[in-house]
């Protein structure tokens, strides 16, 4: 199964971490949501490390949802899906669960921050008591002095691998650049979400503003 997205040249290791926390610390049977699945690639990352899980899967495109149907038929009735707008959650009749983990890979900068607080709190409802939220996306640049530190490490990716993630001469011009449609968070705002759904927050890995963040209930 091909990446959907697989520009990015050091996707294909942070999400392995990402299936490999999943399976490292799941106990069979246990569910997961996961918002934005798309065609299906990362809840195939995570079935090939363990086949004995659920998952619940809502996409916004219906055709999104069938292909995925189609890319983990061989785990059978293992996948349910769900078409809807992560920004009207309560109208997609998503099951409560409980669910052991929730997750989200490149979704929430398509969302505004508004929604993407309210899939963070929608998530924290859901979870069993010893469950975990795992979001993975880039995080907004806010600091225009570090900005040519990061220029750096965009350089040294393209040279090492090839292929870029994005570039900018200057901080005014990636600001910019950020279209309407793409709103990466920013750092503090996810701390402050996570704490205000009771989940504690930490950075599990960084390679440049591309981020997987953990969260757990805290009590």
């Amino acid at each position: 199964m091909d990446d959907p997205i697989g520009s990015h040249p050091t996707r294909g290791e942070q999400l392995d971490i990402l299936a490999s926390i999943v399976a490292d610390n799941a106990a069979p049977e246990d569910r997961i949501l996961d918002f934005g699945c798309g065609t299906g690639y990362v809840a195939k990352l995570i079935f090939d490390k363990r086949s004995d899980l659920r998952f619940t899967g809502v996409d916004l495109k219906p055709e999104s949802l069938e292909a995925a149907v189609e890319n983990l038929a061989p785990h059978g009735d293992r996948f349910d899906g769900f078409a809807g707008n992560l920004e009207s959650l309560d109208e997609i009749g998503i099951p409560d669960g409980p669910y052991r983990f929730a997750m989200t890979a490149l979704t929430f900068h398509d969302l505004p921050d508004d929604a993407k607080q309210g899939v963070i709190s929608f998530a924290a409802d859901r979870l069993t008591p010893d469950g975990y939220f795992l979001l993975y996306d880039r995080l907004r640049l806010t600091e225009a002095g570090t900005f040519p530190l990061q220029r750096s490490i965009w350089a040294r990716i393209e040279r090492e691998f090839g292929r870029g993630m994005r570039t900018a001469e200057d901080f005014d011009q990636y600001e910019a650049d950020i279209a309407p449609n793409n709103r990466p968070g920013r750092l503090s705002d996810y701390a402050k979400w996570f704490a205000d759904a009771g989940l504690v927050m930490q950075i599990l890995h960084l390679h440049g503003n591309v981020a997987l963040i953990g969260g757990v209930k805290s009590g």
